[in-house]
């Protein structure tokens, strides 16, 4: 695993599970010290936690130049301002929850060290205490547990982590505190993830965030396959670099990989093996086409019958068709799994974290690029992130101090404000640094990530399965039938949603 060295490391961002840290984009001044002569000497970095010493320059003639110290920026110019003003949470304890988190884990490499430093620093100079805990269930246990002790005045945690497919329910039952009224949340800030405040803006508030951004969907690939189809075992990564990593390319490898090697008249190796419903909205989002969208009111508006959102549904379904490995008889759902991790798909389109269902049983080498884009565009990522709210229960003086302990747990540890410290998270899982350094530099870093709006519409990912994709992929529908039958049911569960923001709106 990479070390990366305080004084050099690159901007902390994402690089744990819940709590994403995004850095700014300053750079960091050397601290130099002029001598008498012309001689450049570096100056010595103050200890973490000190102001820097003071200095004076000798008086022996009159043209000695003065010492100059370079000014503190970034979060240690944050943190002196905060101190500055006499900042004291007064032992304020602040419960960050979840449905995953594991106990905390000692510090594998420097980076972590720091940051570990930095977080009992911030607790013990503005006297708070910030914790991540784990109360357990996933959907309907776990915001049970948050809405009945919010509705109780007793809210389970201070900040509250919720997939975006569950933010409409509690939203829309007033359970979210406004944070644009909190004067401790900056969101002009580069950290917090632009995509989640659009998503969750209604009637001129703010009721959740997100720090950075959580890679995505993209495409795992079997490096092995790939050379026996004709291909070397990194040109996906070329072509992604290259630019060159187009529906078209995507085809050509498809058609490769899906081979006929003993000559039986079966096909032994296919070009890619998914989740029909991972695979379809990968591919639809990867257009530029989106299942809806927000219009200056804040109102979803529904993209789903548009010519766009059409025509990449309909070469999403034809590449399938032709190309996908058919689910196995008397086969689970999720057969994809197996399937690839066996070796019998060059290619499965998935999200991100599902490397972990492979990672230890497929022996070939293997690699990870985003989904590729339409002949003449760009690649395009898409964003679905968690969103953390603060409990409307709060007092708006309590919120502001919630807020305030997890701006600074978020804010990245001083001296990494300008690197890739986060990187150093992901590289362990991976087999070669190209997945991290490219393709999940694109996904967090990249200049064109699209924020999946569809996950906001309370009932909306209901009808997106039976009659729709599962259909589709089955060969039962055409794309267009498919369409036609759902743009009555989308239109309604959409309106309902607005209607809900409505009446959030006149309270």
């Amino acid at each position: 695993m990479r070390k990366f060295q305080k004084a050099t490391a690159l901007a902390l961002s994402s690089a744990l599970a819940l709590t994403a840290l995004a850095g700014c984009d300053k750079k960091k001044d050397d601290e130099t010290t002029k001598a008498n002569e012309g001689n450049t000497t570096a100056a010595a970095k103050p200890t973490e936690g000190t102001k820097p010493a003071e200095t004076k320059a000798t008086p022996v003639e009159t043209t000695a130049a003065p010492t100059t110290q370079a000014p503190v920026t970034g979060t240690e110019a944050k943190l002196q301002a905060l101190e500055a003003k006499g900042v004291d949470l007064k032992g304020r304890d602040v419960r960050i929850v979840n449905w995953w988190e594991g106990e905390p884990q000692e510090p594998k490499n420097t980076y972590e060290e720091d940051l570990l430093a930095y977080r009992n620093r911030i607790q013990d100079t503005f006297k708070f205490k910030i914790h991540t805990d784990n109360i357990g269930g996933w959907g309907e246990s776990y915001t049970t547990q948050l809405s009945s002790s919010i509705t109780a005045g007793e809210p389970i945690g201070q900040i509250c982590v919720l997939d975006a497919g569950w933010v409409a329910g509690l939203m829309n039952n007033k359970m979210f505190a406004p944070l644009d009224t909190l004067s401790n949340l900056d969101f002009s800030a580069e950290k917090w993830n632009k995509g989640v405040l659009e998503a969750v803006s209604f009637a001129g508030h703010i009721y959740g965030m997100a720090v950075d951004h959580e890679p995505r969907g993209g495409i795992f690939f079997n490096k092995r396959l790939l050379q026996e189809a004709g291909y070397g075992a990194d040109d996906l990564y070329d072509f992604q670099k290259d630019g060159k990593w187009t529906w078209s390319k995507f085809e050509e490898v498809l058609k490769a990989c899906t081979r006929d090697k003993d000559g039986d008249g079966e096909i032994d190796t296919w070009g890619m093996v998914n989740f029909n419903s991972d695979y379809f909205s990968i591919a639809i989002y990867s257009s530029g086409a989106q299942f809806v969208s927000k219009d200056k009111d804040g109102h979803f508006v529904n993209e789903m019958t548009t010519q766009k959102f059409l025509d990449a549904l309909t070469w999403a379904n034809d590449m399938w068709q032709k190309y996908a490995e058919p689910q196995p008889a008397d086969s689970d759902w999720d057969y994809f799994k197996q399937c690839f991790a066996k070796g019998e798909a060059a290619m499965r389109v998935t999200e991100e974290y599902a490397k972990s269902e492979f990672k230890d049983q497929l022996t070939d080498e293997w690699g990870f690029v985003c989904f590729p884009c339409p002949d003449g565009q760009e690649i395009l990522c898409y964003d679905k992130e968690n969103v953390l709210f603060i409990p409307s229960s709060y007092s708006n003086d309590e919120a502001n101090e919630i807020a305030l302990a997890y701006d600074l747990f978020t804010d990245p540890a001083p001296g990494y404000e300008d690197g890739e410290a986060w990187k150093e998270a992901y590289y362990g899982a991976y087999v070669d640094s190209r997945a991290v350094d490219e393709t999940l530099n694109m996904m967090k870093r990249g200049k064109n990530i699209k924020n999946r709006m569809d996950s906001y519409v309370a009932g909306l990912s209901d009808t997106l399965g039976s009659g729709f994709i599962w259909d589709i992929a089955g060969g039962a529908v055409t794309p267009a039938e498919a369409v036609e039958a759902k743009k009555g049911a989308w239109d309604q569960v959409i309106a309902d949603q607005n209607a809900a923001l409505d009446v959030l709106k006149a309270q």
